[in-house]
């Protein structure tokens, strides 16, 4: 943040020159090379004026800085940081003697921002000033964010009209791509310490998976660096969010989003999110806790499976890297929680593969598949430990009128493949799942095996195995009753 603020300022001084030229009566496009090179001497990076630079004094100070580009430095091609077709800033003159900017609308025309990390992990953004103030290592000892300076506390700005922008993030080494095009940003009148409203709208493409997104509320900006987001509502695709409140605070090492609640799929998330700035990995640290939310749709809209529904109470506390030479996924540690009643698990009926795997076993065929397997269920219920995006259970608990099903397993978020090892007793009838009865397995434990991908699960009945250890507890069982009985003859036979 404190190199944005040093650039926000060699921008705003490169304007307030331009101005002074124009005071002067001197044509600033004659020292076009002149201020560009200033620029690129600043921040290190080549910067060109591409269209002609427009100015006026009366009755207001105005700029029109025309076409412009900003390079991405070395080891980058010839893609550039930043380009817009245009930019026109405004400023009232007579505040100017109160020390106060009181600033117009400021309008930015086709922005493209391109944030690049190459395989080296070199990222374009990185010493955009030329100096190394605010470096960004690996053990932490940046200087994290910095709050507001005290120059910001007599600024206001007109508003920010913001149209057909493009922002682009490539990660060569972790194989991450976010591109968002059509960005419009309408922002009001602002001033520290009054709430402004705001509306965005953008389409965005992370790793191939479309959104369309927009956001809209109230916000406020405060001297010592808050940003206060109120009222909020965030809509992507199919998720819409409601009641956003969030608080943006500066920490020792980056940026706090506390308090943070918001309204979801009859859900209520509250949220504790930490940013590390100071660090090449961008660890992000969080606690957040979702209560009565529909699972079903938010599962569907973040990635497109249908799956699991029913009313969730989840909770998850843990850290993953986003600056990870890898996927983010895979740097994820947490310890999480979840409690989901009056569901089904789409794709998969137990009780029908428990009644296939007895045919089979009885040398029947199968009846078949008549509609789309689901296992209902009033209950499930269960914790993870998360180590390096792969979380493990010990404690699968899924219970219905039907069967109770019980057991461990793992699952790879970022491969998005599971294998658990169940055990599943029949408690009732299975009239309604899609069989006939099966008293004869009535509480028998039956392994149940659950491999593959989310999507395409596989699913094994060892049922052999079943009625064997059935029978075998049976013979146990009378073994030890005849044993008893010749215990007692014996004793009466002394007696």
């Amino acid at each position: 943040m404190r190199r944005l603020l040093i650039v926000l300022g060699l921008f705003f001084g490169l304007v307030i020159g331009i101005i002074v030229l124009g005071l002067a009566l001197i044509d600033p496009n004659d020292y076009r090379d002149d201020i560009a090179g200033t620029v690129e001497q600043q921040t290190g990076r080549d910067f060109e004026l591409r269209g002609d630079i427009g100015w006026r004094l009366f009755p207001r100070l105005a700029l029109d800085l025309g076409a412009f580009r900003l390079g991405s430095g070395d080891g980058f091609d010839d893609t550039p940081l930043i380009k817009a077709d245009g930019l026109q800033l405004g400023m009232a003159v007579l505040p100017l003697l109160r020390g106060e900017f009181e600033l117009d609308t400021a309008r930015l025309q086709a922005p493209q921002v391109n944030l690049l990390r190459n395989a080296e992990g070199t990222a374009n953004w990185q010493n955009l000033t030329g100096a190394d103030t605010n470096e960004q290592t690996s053990d932490g000892s940046g200087n994290g964010a910095a709050g507001a300076p005290g120059w910001l506390a007599g600024l206001s700005l007109g508003g920010i009209e913001l149209t057909d922008g493009q922002l682009r993030f490539d990660d060569a080494g972790a194989d991450q791509h976010v591109e968002a095009e059509a960005i419009s940003l309408s922002l009001g009148a602002l001033r520290l310490g009054e709430a402004t409203s705001f509306d965005a709208f953008a389409q965005v493409d992370h790793n191939g998976k479309q959104w369309d997104t927009a956001l809209a509320g109230e916000l406020t900006v405060s001297a010592d660096g808050r940003v206060a987001l109120r009222g909020t509502e965030l809509t992507a695709n199919d998720l819409a969010i409601e009641g956003l409140d969030a608080d943006l605070v500066a920490s020792e090492s980056g940026w706090r989003l506390h308090p943070l609640t918001a309204e979801f799929s009859e859900g209520a998330y509250q949220g504790d999110v930490e940013i590390d700035t100071a660090t090449t990995a961008r660890p992000v640290r969080f606690d957040e806790s979702l209560t009565g939310a529909q699972i079903g749709p938010v599962i569907a809209a973040l990635s497109g499976i249908q799956r699991l529904t029913g009313e969730a109470n989840l909770s998850a506390t843990g850290q993953m890297a986003l600056g990870a030479d890898t996927s983010p996924l895979t740097t994820l540690n947490a310890e999480t929680q979840f409690a989901i009643r009056d569901g089904a698990i789409r794709g998969i009926n137990i009780a029908r593969s428990i009644r296939r795997a007895l045919a089979r076993l009885e040398g029947e065929s199968p009846a078949p598949e008549a509609d789309t397997p689901s296992t209902d269920f009033t209950s499930l219920s269960g914790s993870a430990t998360i180590r390096d995006g792969v979380a493990r259970t010990e404690d699968i608990a899924l219970d219905s009128p039907l069967l109770r099903v019980r057991g461990r397993g793992s699952s790879d978020l970022a491969a998005q493949t599971l294998d658990l090892a169940l055990r599943v007793s029949i408690v009732d009838s299975l009239e309604g799942q899609g069989g006939a009865e099966l008293d004869a397995l009535k509480d028998v434990p039956i392994p149940l095996r659950i491999t593959g991908s989310w999507t395409a699960p596989r699913i094994s009945v060892d049922l052999a195995k079943a009625v064997q250890e059935s029978q075998s507890e049976q013979l146990q069982e009378r073994l030890n009753e005849e044993v008893d009985k010749l215990r007692d003859r014996v004793e009466g036979l002394f007696n």
